[in-house]
């Protein structure tokens, strides 16, 4: 990940929850996961694949009480409509982490997953799209 991702996502991370000394146990992990998967892909194949993600959280979310696959067939099914750069073995370093971040959130719900999600799209968009950011 170069310096400029990792300023971008520790910038959206602390916007959304504070000082990094005040983050929670379950935010500081789920930000080490979040930056082997921006590290891994990079930010074009990282976009796509949190995208994937946070669609496949959201089908869970709005399935909740029924009976389901889970987060992790939902976000294979999304993944399949992804066009990848990335080779194999950053895809499933990316995959893993992902399905720990997901793990975390169901043991420590808050401050939830999508908002973790939601800052590194954040970051993300604004390094594949620095002029509309001002940066």
């Amino acid at each position: 990940m170069t310096a400029d991702m990792e300023h971008l996502l520790n910038v959206r991370l602390c916007e959304r929850f504070g000082d990094v000394a005040d983050w929670t146990e379950v935010t500081s992990l789920t930000a080490s996961h979040l930056r082997v998967v921006v590290s891994a892909l990079g930010p074009e194949d990282a976009l796509a694949f949190l995208t994937a993600a946070r669609r496949a959280l959201d089908e869970e979310e709005s399935r909740a009480g029924t009976i389901h696959l889970g987060f992790g067939a939902h976000l294979w099914t999304h993944l399949e409509e992804v066009s990848w750069g990335a080779s194999a073995l950053a895809r499933a370093s990316a995959w893993d982490a992902m399905l720990t971040m997901h793990r975390l959130s169901v043991l420590a719900p808050d401050p939830g997953f999508g908002s973790h999600l939601d800052s590194a799209l954040d970051a993300c968009r604004l390094r594949l799209v620095p002029a509309a950011a001002g940066l």
